[in-house]
């Protein structure tokens, strides 16, 4: 059985290729994650989703759970 199906979560990692201060003084953090050998998908998140220590060029790892409530 599929371990995603068993636990209802999961993980991704991605690139943190970049931060962008957007227009109105928030930031950006824009991340790559890679689909198919040099085939990538980016995608976008604010940055004070970050951990304090993060930074440009790091891999990060991406949880997602799915909220039984």
């Amino acid at each position: 059985m599929d371990s995603e199906k068993e636990t209802g979560q999961k993980e991704i990692t991605a690139y943190l290729d970049r931060i962008e201060e957007l227009e109105d003084g928030t930031a950006a953090a824009v991340f790559y994650i890679e689909e198919d050998e040099d085939e990538f998908r980016q995608f976008v998140l604010p940055a004070d989703f970050l951990p304090e220590d993060a930074a440009e060029g790091d891999y990060l790892t991406i949880k997602i759970i799915r909220n039984e409530e």
